[in-house]
């Protein structure tokens, strides 16, 4: 094996990640500070205190610690040829700065319960100490906790030489007991490429993330050749329609001025054709007002009531012709604060429409002549002044006569009457 090489031991079924586990011990202790009892309590409880005297180091993780030791290799075929191996910089930079020696006075700590066989009597002692923890790397490896109960954790490395092929010898004094949880444990040779030591863990996660990802592709591509989604289309954009933004509408009962042949003067010929109107129109007024903005949102159908699904706080009630409604708007989410009916047709309520010439006299053939629409029966006695004016702009070309070969006459234009569009002003 290309050096450098490194010596792992392996358990399992072996949970570091159980919730009481990973947060039983104390980092001040483990910095080697003198900590108040309630504080062990809180934070070591069960393995706090042993007969009167502090648990050093205390808690579950410090007390389980792996604790079989394995000695260099030896060659079968060449008993002089020995390879070691060094715990020096086994833990992480950043782990060793979280453990210093203690300052407890040793007639005041124990070792943890499983620790004690390495003490004469269970008890640290001048010739005995308790351990630098500054210095065990074997002990910051082990605090470390692991994240699956499927683990390896290293014990030592060998930077300096490469471990040559041959059978060698071992010598592994058993102390951890895997039996009494139904683990096993392992010992594990590795080297490492520029990309790290071996961890299957990580390539399982990501072919079973690409095969999920796939597999959803297929099931969306198939549901898109099943029943393909229609693309949008820009005609439907409100700064595309006539005056506004276009909703659906029932139109079951229509007012007379927006049937097709209405006459708006009686005793003139003139016929208004209004039936394109039937449609709903959103008008905004957007005022910025940090840190949120706030909207007035007018919704108006002249003809016909607007199409409301469903009544609610926030809506207003079905036979509404005029709805306004004061949104503010933060953080991307929409408070209606205000909603108004301005106009509407309801049982207590009746519509009260009002179409008529601004100036009767006037010559309603030309550019400009205005209509005045007034409608009521909001909920509040409020109303709207809507202004419809002609305007010829919009006037279908004329026609012209065909060439009746070299009579005069043939480029003559006459007039084709009663075409104009319509301009539309609201006035709330």
């Amino acid at each position: 094996m290309k050096g450098p090489v490194y010596m792992y031991y392996r358990l399992t079924n072996f949970y570091q990640n159980h919730r009481q586990y990973i947060k039983n011990f104390d980092s001040s202790q483990l910095l080697g500070d003198v900590v108040p009892s309630t504080t062990l309590h809180t934070d070591c409880d069960p393995l706090a205190y042993s007969n009167g005297k502090v648990i050093y180091p205390c808690g579950l993780i410090a007390n389980s610690m792996f604790n079989d030791t394995v000695s260099n290799f030896t060659s079968i075929d060449h008993p002089s040829l020995t390879y070691s191996f060094s715990s020096n910089n086994i833990a992480w930079p950043s782990d060793k700065k979280k453990y210093g020696p203690t300052k407890y006075p040793l007639s005041d700590i124990v070792p943890p319960p499983n620790w004690a066989n390495r003490y004469p009597n269970g008890q640290y002692t001048t010739e005995y100490p308790p351990p630098n923890l500054s210095q065990d790397e074997h002990f910051m490896v082990w605090m470390h906790v692991a994240a699956l109960p499927d683990f390896r954790k290293i014990w030592g490395r060998n930077d300096s030489s490469d471990l040559p092929a041959g059978r060698w010898r071992v010598t592994i004094d058993m102390n951890f007991d895997t039996l009494q949880y139904s683990g096993t444990k392992w010992l594990v040779l590795s080297t490492t490429t520029p990309l790290g030591g071996r961890n299957p863990y990580l390539g399982i996660a990501y072919m079973a993330i690409g095969a999920i990802c796939i597999l959803l592709g297929i099931v969306f591509s198939l549901r898109h050749l099943i029943k393909p989604r229609k693309l949008g289309d820009e005609s439907y954009l409100s700064w595309n329609q006539p005056g506004g933004l276009l909703f659906y509408s029932s139109a079951f009962a229509l007012q007379n001025y927006c049937n097709s042949g209405y006459k708006p003067i009686g005793d003139k010929s003139l016929v208004l054709d209004l039936s394109k109107l039937n449609q709903e129109f959103t008008l905004y007024q957007n005022t910025s007002t940090p840190p949120s903005t706030r909207s007035v949102i007018t919704q108006i159908n002249i003809c016909d009531a607007l199409s409301i699904s469903e009544e609610s706080q926030f809506q207003c009630k079905k036979g509404t012709y005029i709805c306004q409604k004061v949104v503010y708007n933060q953080d991307n989410k929409d408070f209606v604060a205000e909603v108004h009916t301005i106009a509407g047709d309801f049982e207590k309520s009746k519509l009260d429409a009002e179409f008529k010439p601004v100036k009767s006299e006037a010559d309603s053939t030309k550019n400009g002549y205005q209509y005045s629409l007034v409608l009521s029966g909001g909920d509040n006695g409020q109303s709207a002044l809507i202004t419809l004016e002609c305007d010829t702009s919009q006037s279908q070309p004329q026609e012209k006569k065909p060439d009746d070969g070299g009579h005069q006459g043939g480029n003559e234009e006459p007039k084709k009457e009663g075409m104009s569009g319509i301009r539309i002003f609201f006035t709330m």
